[in-house]
């Protein structure tokens, strides 16, 4: 059927109220809960105004039916024009608007065309950044995978977070991201408001699992999928209509803020040409429906409860817990669920504790004398009358769909623990934004993308019967470390613990410097305590060795180094993984107790140089730490990193500290013996690596570097040159000679221009091994030692042949570069290339 809009005149919505991010989700600025459910539109030929959309009977036509479909948001590939945004404001529809600009070209190569881009960004979120229905700017759409390896994947991240504080500065009240996809997964923007991804599966199992891996990616933001579809020519109207469905179930199943199906129209246009042979739309280019259009109009931004929902019994334990528990049980009794009770443990409280739950008719109060957090638990669950037991903080807040994404994990039968992230709220004042960001905070384990080693008592649910099975909580754990305990022993029995990322709960941070600390020094002594019942779960220091790898506050995609990431050979993968656990920061074990031992025994040796470098260190390595979370937590003033480099610097030792009184006063010892983890990060790369310059080879033919590389191997392959290729971790394509101290690489790129035309760049590259940097430390190090001792002429003679090496190392460095300008061109010829001067 051909689609007719309604010949009477739409009413004007309003577009007083923003959408702005919360936690996980998007809500209005009046709280109200905001799910998206949005179709692309464009990009189109340019119409009689050489706009890139339809004329203005076609736009109005387009904008009525996708409303009537739905939808309340359109993703625009093109800046709306004032047409669009007219039609838009009186359908009552939002946008997402992406800046068009050169993603396909190595724009880092040229400063001028930076700050092009950055020009059009600026221009174009200042142009439009008054507009409310503008839901978001995507600064960026899918930089090509081979590009941004070809560029380092850290200095496009860098760019592109450039790119969002000039659009947050012209529009700071809209929500502003970049739309990555599944090649550059690791591409995640750290001061972003939202991950936004593009991604097309043909299941709904790998669907929900892909959307597993980016909740993790997506930390404490909220997930949108910023295109999702299905080509109807290849697969027919009847397996789109099924994928629509599934689609929309897994987005709410899986905790996503909405998505954005993938297109509207089978009419589009890139590049100024017409795409044909791919058919996306809802509707054809003659905006006929297909069957697909009767499911989306019955599609509901709602999730039902399983169809037997669990009695859920949610326990708040509190201790003089009266300044925030008011807002929690708030939140509790709105919950969206059928079937759940509120039972408030009150442990020996000597504020209004009492007074503030009888307010509150859902809420049962029980008291005990204060016994601990443990005992209070274990009351909890003896007075429950649900099968399932949610446990939260009286400092914590639930979601109002909390119980129903927790509901659906006990569906299945081994799971026997559930919980979901627990997320900082708007700071109460400037040491909570601090705290937020400093380390150690409640965090989750997880051993792969759904499956938990640990899961916070903030926000954790547990069936009945298997806490019973293991013994309840352990009493001995007064104020910490209980959730940990519980956790290990529940996996020790047998169950399963998962993670659900849309059971969130948001979690005040300590908002006093005080009440910080004292929260480390009490994680410090349950560790102790934790120790003498799991010594196997801690390293020989008293670290706790955990099997998977930890999420909470900090950035998951913190560290895009070679090495962290697995880009596929050549950097082709299709699916590109960033490790977090394999970022390499050695400089951590230096923000401990280790480094304050050294110092002591610095200081008893007479050696203050050697104490004053080491605190120097320490506080350099207090800074990194500091800087890393700053820039996660989008902390820009000075004094707030300040504050987060003090706690950062004293944060370890107060913990660590409690923790080896703790082991003193308990008797507990690390094992000799620790478990490993399920998951060893990939190994380091062992060179470094030094760009000897750049080649560019042209071809109007479309001719691309793999023709290029295969000429370079029959190039190594007549000298007889040892040579590997890229395993799909390292920052080359071809290194000759890989076991050398010293080798030479090539990496390379090919950007796609119009008419089938391509430039293929290649990087001439020198790698080293790191051990040549540590012999020339050690090398001064000697150094120092002779001329301390006076023997002057051993130091003579070491001077010369560093000279000479000196003299040398540049000279060799000559020839290497000359010889791989001379394979590069002779592979580039063969290949029908052109090179470019």
């Amino acid at each position: 059927m051909t689609f007719a809009p309604p010949t009477s005149t739409l009413p004007p919505v309003s577009h007083g109220q923003r959408v702005m991010a919360a936690g996980k989700f998007l809500r209005l600025e009046d709280g109200t809960p905001h799910f998206m459910r949005g179709v692309s539109y464009g990009p189109f030929k340019p119409n009689s105004r050489s706009e890139p959309f339809p004329e203005d009977a076609q736009l109005t036509a387009d904008l009525r039916h996708i409303v009537a479909l739905g939808f309340n948001t359109v993703r625009l590939y093109e800046l709306p024009t004032e047409a669009v945004l007219r039609e838009v404001e009186a359908l009552g529809l939002r946008l997402i608007v992406g800046i068009p600009w050169s993603e396909h070209v190595d724009f880092l190569a040229s400063a001028s065309l930076c700050r092009d881009i950055e020009n059009r960004v600026s221009a174009a979120t200042a142009r439009l950044g008054e507009h409310a229905c503008i839901t978001a700017f995507l600064v960026g759409n899918e930089i090509e995978k081979t590009l941004v390896r070809w560029m380092k994947p850290g200095r496009v991240r860098a760019f592109i977070e450039r790119l969002i504080e000039t659009a947050r500065r012209n529009a700071p009240q809209t929500l502003v991201s970049y739309a990555t996809y599944p090649s550059t997964g690791y591409l995640v923007p750290r001061n972003a408001d939202f991950l936004a991804v593009n991604v097309y599966l043909e299941s709904a199992a790998a669907f929900s699992a892909y959307l597993a891996s980016l909740q993790n990616l997506a930390g404490n933001q909220p997930l949108l999928i910023t295109e999702f579809g299905l080509d109807v020519a290849t697969h027919g109207v009847e397996r789109q209509t099924e994928v629509l469905r599934w689609q929309h179930e897994c987005l709410l199943k899986g905790g996503c803020a909405g998505g954005v199906w993938f297109a509207y129209t089978d009419e589009w246009h890139r590049g100024g040409k017409e795409v044909a042979g791919w058919k996306f739309g809802l509707v054809d280019g003659e905006r006929k429906e297909r069957p697909a259009c009767a499911v989306q109009k019955e599609l509901k931004a709602s999730w039902a409860p399983p169809a037997v929902p669990p009695r859920i019994s949610v326990v708040v334990c509190t201790r003089n817990g009266g300044a925030t528990l008011r807002q929690c049980l708030e939140s509790l009794v709105a919950l969206n669920y059928p079937d759940f009770e509120v039972l408030v443990i009150d442990d020996g409280s000597k504020d209004a504790t009492a007074e503030i739950v009888k307010g509150f008719e859902r809420a049962g109060y029980h008291h005990q004398e204060h016994s601990g957090l443990s005992a209070a638990r274990n009351l909890g669950a003896q007075l429950a009358t649900g099968e399932i037991l949610a446990y939260t903080d009286d400092d914590c807040m639930v979601h109002a769909n909390w119980l129903l994404h927790l509901s659906h994990a006990f569906m299945e039968e081994n799971v026997v623990a559930a919980g979901g992230p627990n997320i900082p709220p708007p700071p109460r004042n400037r040491i909570e934004r601090v705290v937020a960001a400093a380390p150690g905070a409640p965090a989750h384990v997880l051993l792969d993308d759904t499956e938990a080693e640990h899961l916070p008592g903030c926000n954790l649910a547990i069936r009945k019967n298997a806490l019973e099975g293991i013994g309840g909580f352990r009493a001995e754990f007064k104020t910490a470390g209980d959730d940990v305990d519980v956790c290990w022993r529940l996996r020790e029995a047998g169950g399963r613990l998962l993670f659900v990322p849309g059971a969130m709960v948001w979690h005040h941070r300590r908002f006093t410097l005080q009440a910080y600390l004292a929260q480390q020094r009490g994680y410090g002594q349950a560790e102790a305590l934790l120790m003498k019942h799991h010594a196997e779960r801690f390293g020989f220091l008293g670290g706790a060795r955990w099997r998977g790898g930890i999420y909470g506050d900090e950035h998951p995609a913190d560290h895009p180094v070679e090495g962290s990431i697995f880009h596929g050979p050549f950097g082709l993968g299709a699916f590109q993984v960033i490790y977090s656990s394999s970022s390499f920061r050695w400089w951590e074990w230096f923000t401990g107790l280790l480094w304050v031992a050294l110092l002591l025994l610095a200081l008893l040796c007479r050696l203050p140089w050697v104490a004053a470098g080491l605190l120097s260190f320490a506080l350099w390595s207090a800074w990194q730490m500091s800087v890393r979370n700053a820039a996660a937590a989008n902390l820009r003033r000075m004094e707030d990193r300040l504050l987060l480099w003090w706690l950062s610097f004293l944060q370890p030792m107060v913990r660590e500290w409690a923790r080896l009184r703790g082991m003193v006063a308990l008797g507990a010892r690390p094992s000799r013996h620790p478990l490993l983890p399920n998951i060893m990060p990939p190994t380091r790369p062992h060179k470094i690596t030094l760009n000897l310059g750049t080649l560019s080879f042209w071809s109007e033919k479309g001719t691309t570097r793999e023709a290029w590389l295969q000429e370079l191997r029959k190039e190594f392959r007549t000298a007889h040159v040892i040579f590997r290729d890229d395993d799909g971790w390292r920052w080359f394509d071809v290194e000759a000679w890989p076991w050398a101290e010293v080798s030479r690489a090539f990496l390379s790129v090919t950007e796609f221009h119009a008419d089938g035309r391509c430039l293929t760049r290649v990087r001439l590259l020198l790698r080293a091994r790191r051990s040549l940097g540590w012999n020339l430390l050690l090398w001064l190090m000697v150094a120092t030692i002779l001329m301390v001792a006076g023997l002057h002429a051993l130091l003579v003679l070491g001077a010369l042949a560093a000279l000479a090496i000196g003299l040398l190392l540049p000279l060799g460095v000559w020839v290497m570069r000359r010889d791989m300008h001379r394979l590069a061109r002779l592979a580039a010829k063969r290949a029908g290339l052109e090179e470019m001067r």
